[in-house]
């Protein structure tokens, strides 16, 4: 009798366990161009686009792109820690589409992409690549931004922090990289092609902020700003450093520009161990001049360009 007893409650147990089985989230998603968003995102049924797998997958858990294909139908939301990846030798695409950006992190999570390819839609173009506007933790290695109409990835808030390493940015319509009111971005071992607006901009706009961006052992080329921190309120900064890196062919390869009618700011460009050549203005010194620094540690290479407005602050390596 106890037996039979014992048998009945863990039978009873067991089925009340099945339903949350069945929907539990998993470590790892997965996505193929074969795929369905009716399916539960396993390897042998993986999901067809994006937010179905993010839905599927436990926060803090991988989203796995199997094959080539674009894995979006509009903006794809990240509200969760999550990181997606692609096997090597695939092309996993997410596209900018709609006049919006293809990828919007507004949540304090941890996201990491890596081996992704983040586009512009030819024929009906979003803007942005990505947008992190509140306490992100953003890593991106070996990924592709391209041919988008504005900017490769915009950074916006004191909370968020962007870590990029070996990854390319060309022809996009804006900036590579534009950071704003406080973030963090480390960029190395990348290279910034081609992008119209230029390559990374730094810009102070809050009261009691300071933007970084921090650019090593990389290339930036072409376009109108190589390096541009940019204030517009007196008690915001923005700094920019650029060591072991390239910049040609620019229009403006070091900038620093203080908004006078906004009482400023605090903006600097720093290089260190550097080449920065055959653009067509090498430093840039403008608005509140004043308060702008464009500073050589001594071991670069500043030379060949077409011209210099402004002071180079040169400062001896201790």
């Amino acid at each position: 009798m106890t037996r039979l007893l014992s048998r009945a409650v863990f039978v009873f147990l067991a089925s009340m366990l099945l339903p949350l089985a069945a929907h539990a989230q998993a470590f790892r998603a997965y996505l193929a161009s074969y795929g369905s968003d009716a399916n539960p995102c396993t390897i042998g049924q993986p999901c067809r686009l994006l937010p179905a797998a993010i839905n599927a997958v436990a926060t803090g858990g991988e989203v796995w792109i199997l094959d080539s294909a674009n894995f979006n139908g509009g903006t794809v939301n990240i509200a969760k820690s999550v990181s997606i990846l692609v096997v090597p030798g695939q092309i996993g695409s997410i596209v900018a589409v709609n006049g919006a950006p293809a990828i919007t992190i507004t949540a304090n999570v941890s996201v990491g992409l890596r081996n992704v390819v983040i586009a512009g839609n030819a024929v009906n173009p979003g803007n942005h690549g990505i947008v992190a506007s509140a306490g992100t933790l953003l890593s991106i290695e070996d990924s592709l931004f391209a041919n988008l109409l504005q900017n490769g990835i915009v950074a916006q808030n004191s909370t968020v922090r962007v870590d990029i390493k070996n990854t390319v940015f060309r022809n996009n319509g804006g900036f590579a990289v534009i950071a704003s009111n406080g973030p963090v971005v480390q960029i190395a071992d990348s290279r910034l092609l081609g992008n119209a607006g230029g390559g990374v901009k730094a810009m102070g706009g809050a009261s009691n902020t300071t933007t970084v961006i921090n650019v090593s052992d990389s290339t930036i080329s072409g376009g109108l700003e190589g390096a541009l921190a940019s204030t517009t309120n007196s008690d915001a900064w923005a700094s920019i450093m650029v060591t072991r890196s390239t910049i040609h062919d620019t229009c403006n390869a070091l900038h620093a520009d203080a908004t006078a009618a906004a009482g400023a700011g605090k903006p600097s460009v720093i290089v260190t161990n550097s080449t920065v050549t055959n653009n067509l203005v090498g430093l840039l010194q403008s608005g509140t001049t004043a308060v702008t620094v464009v500073k050589s540690l001594g071991n670069n290479y500043i030379g060949d360009n077409g011209s210099e407005t402004g002071t180079l602050t040169t400062t001896p390596l201790r």
